[in-house]
Order: structure tokens, then C-alpha cells, then sequence
């Protein structure tokens, strides 16, 4: 785009849980004429006790133009702090630096700080993975309020884009583009089982099962899930690789019973895999287990069988390689054994995803390049019947 000005368009990632979904985004943000890639990096990214991860951004290729540390210490901060000090944080980049708009992803506390700086900013806000349901959780009350604060809408399926209309917003703004997290899944540069069996320093005899359990917000014991997760887990034999939870209320907890449970043979337990080892993991796995949105958003790539358990993704849509469990040992040890069943996966592949191409993250770099939002960016009104 010769003589033409590039757009800034700043991307926030927050942690490993939105770096593997906005990985293919950013590639395409970087490799188009006529938008500039303001990578914004913070949270637990910078935290040695969650996986320093913003190591794995730069292994992917990318430098981030700011470092925006909210959490600090050797503990996690409270919610409301970790909340309020990441709006002070975002807000002072976006008054520094004015971007053309703002991109983030999904539910979380630091998300939604970030998208009220925009607001008080003045930044148009795009937003990914709008329209969902986790009802377990007080992510399903953020990634709403963010919708009501965004101005354009990437959704992942039909139903999310009928919700996010449903809340008031222009049909116009709402875009499907599918889950960009989904485009690694064609990445050719994705580690195998020999490489994984050394970088994980251990043996990955089938059947592998990863596990991640976060802590259910909602809920009187926000770590009752964990305990009948490493329940079910002494029952059924198996290689199991356990991912540990993010900086959420009861994650001290769930860490604890994780980590103890992760001390058996043919265990281990990581911070932060990177979006290519976990992908890679994903394709040499045989099941997926705990109560991760990556169960119901990233497994049906690859057609990966997933036990979920517990509430905390009530209301989200399946495809067909769910199978939901209670939060009692019992019915986990027999939801994870239909999951390892040699023909469950073949059955789950007849019903693969449509959506699932590897060119998410394209389409997403596609609308916000053509879009133009008004400065101030104003809200569409919402008709009400008389």
C-alpha cells in the first residue's frame, strides 16, 4: 500500500487462555498493507508463577509493543484489585497511544476493565467470542457487559450472533468468522509425541488425557470440580497431563489439589504448555478432561473427545465430542471411559465442524481492516416495541 497510512489496530492478550485464539489474528494484522499490529501484552503473561508467557509470544515470532503488569508480587492480587489496576494500566496506553481500535477476546475480569478504558478513551472496540454462555461463572456477566461496551461483533457460530442481537446490537456490527483459536489446528509447525515426551520430560503412553480445571466463580466451593476431577483420575489409567488454572477466585485452591494430584506415575502437571505444545498435545491425545472452555471451543478441531464437569460452561453451545459430567467421581470415571473408547473419535469425526478451516483469524483481520467507526465510536440505538 504504497503512500497510504497503516491503521493501528491494538491487540490486548491477557494470559494463555486468549493468546492461542488471537495468534492467527495477529499474523494476519501483521502480514496486511494496510493495518499496523499494536501488540499489548499484561497480566499473567508477565507472571513467572503462571508460565511467564509472554516468552511463548515472542518463541511465536511476535514482539509486544507494551508490557502492562497488573498483578505483581508473588501472589495474585484479589479480582476487584487485579481489576481496577489493569483499567488504570490499559486506559493510560490507550490515552498514550490512540489506536484506530481496540481488539480483545472473550469473558475475563481484566477484559472487561479493558474495555471500560476504551470506553472512557474513546477507542472502538472489537470483540471476539461474544454471544456465549457460561453460567457457572461471572465471566458470563463480563463477556455480556464487554458485548454492550463493543462496537463490532466476530462471533463464533449462528447462535452466539442471534444472542449478541438479542442484547440490543446492530446486526450490522455482528460478523460469524468462526474461532480464530481454531486455526492452529492447521499450524505446520506444531510438535509431535517424541518432541513433546522431551520438552514434558516424560512418557506420553496412550491413552493421553489432558486435564485443566479452573476454579467455577459461581459456586459455593469453586474447587469442588478439582476434587472430584483427581477423584475420577486415580480410577482410570492413563497418561495425564494437568494444565494449572489462571489468577481467578478459588484458583489457590485449585492449584493445591492439582499439583497433589499431579504427584502420581504417568503425571505431570505445567503452567503454561504455548499454544504449539498444546495444539501438538491435541493431536496425539486421547481425551480431554476438567471444565475448560477449550473442551467445547478448541477440542472439536481436531475431533478430541472432552469430559466436561460441572456447571461452570453451562448454557454453551456442544458439538459431538462433549460428554458432560457432575462434579462426582462416579459419573466422571464413566463419561471419561466412553470418551476413550476406540470408536468414540470416529463418531465424533462424522460431525466435524464446518467452521473449523484455519482461516478464522483472516476473516477477523478482513472486518476490522475495512471497518470504520465513527470517532467518538457511538452505539446504534435500540428500538423497543410501543
Amino acid at each position: 500500500m504504497t503512500g497510504a497510512t497503516r491503521r493501528p489496530v491494538a491487540v490486548l492478550t491477557t494470559g494463555r487462555q486468549d493468546w492461542g485464539i488471537l495468534h492467527s489474528t495477529c499474523v494476519a494484522l501483521r502480514e496486511r498493507p494496510d493495518t499496523e499490529l499494536r501488540l499489548v501484552a499484561g497480566g499473567m503473561h508477565l507472571s513467572a508463577r503462571h508460565g511467564r508467557t509472554i516468552d511463548l509470544i515472542r518463541e511465536d515470532g511476535f514482539e509486544p509493543d507494551a508490557e502492562l503488569d497488573w498483578l505483581g508480587g508473588d501472589i495474585d492480587p484479589p479480582a476487584d484489585a487485579q481489576a481496577a489496576t489493569a483499567l488504570g494500566l490499559v486506559g493510560e496506553w490507550l490515552r498514550n497511544e490512540a489506536p484506530d481500535a481496540l481488539l480483545i477476546v472473550g469473558d475475563r475480569l481484566e477484559t472487561a476493565s479493558a474495555a471500560v478504558a476504551a470506553t472512557l478513551s474513546r477507542t472502538p472496540i472489537a470483540h471476539l467470542h461474544g454471544g456465549e454462555q457460561t453460567l457457572g461463572a461471572f465471566d458470563d456477566q463480563l463477556r455480556h457487559a464487554i458485548t454492550k461496551l463493543s462496537h463490532l461483533h466476530l462471533v463464533s457460530h449462528d447462535e452466539h450472533a442471534r444472542r449478541v442481537v438479542a442484547l440490543g446490537e446492530d446486526p450490522a456490527t455482528v460478523h460469524v468468522v468462526g474461532a480464530p483459536g481454531l486455526d492452529a489446528a492447521v499450524r505446520e509447525d506444531l510438535p509431535g509425541r517424541v518432541v513433546l515426551e522431551r520438552e514434558l520430560g516424560m512418557d506420553l503412553r496412550p491413552p493421553v488425557v489432558i486435564v485443566t480445571v479452573h476454579p467455577a466463580t459461581l459456586e459455593a466451593d469453586p474447587a469442588a470440580v478439582a476434587s472430584a476431577v483427581a477423584g475420577a483420575m486415580d480410577r482410570v489409567p492413563a497418561t495425564y497431563v494437568i494444565t494449572l488454572p489462571n489468577a481467578d477466585p478459588g484458583g489457590v485452591e485449585v492449584r493445591a489439589i492439582l499439583s497433589q494430584a499431579a504427584a502420581a506415575d504417568g503425571r505431570v502437571a505445567v503452567e503454561a504448555l504455548g499454544e504449539r505444545r498444546y495444539w501438538g498435545l491435541m493431536r496425539i491425545a486421547d481425551a480431554m478432561l476438567g471444565n475448560s472452555s477449550s473442551a467445547l471451543v478448541e477440542a472439536p478441531a481436531v475431533d478430541l473427545p472432552a469430559v466436561n464437569v460441572g456447571d461452570r460452561q453451562l448454557g454453551r453451545r456442544r458439538d459431538a465430542n462433549v460428554f458432560d459430567a457432575p462434579a462426582d467421581p462416579d459419573r466422571i470415571v464413566e463419561a471419561l471411559r466412553t470418551a476413550l473408547r476406540p470408536d468414540t473419535r470416529r463418531r465424533i469425526a462424522e460431525r466435524h465442524p464446518p467452521l473449523a478451516d484455519g482461516r478464522a483469524g483472516r476473516r477477523v483481520a478482513d472486518i476490522i481492516a475495512g471497518w470504520r467507526p465513527s470517532i467518538p465510536p457511538r452505539k446504534a440505538p435500540i428500538d423497543v416495541p410501543a
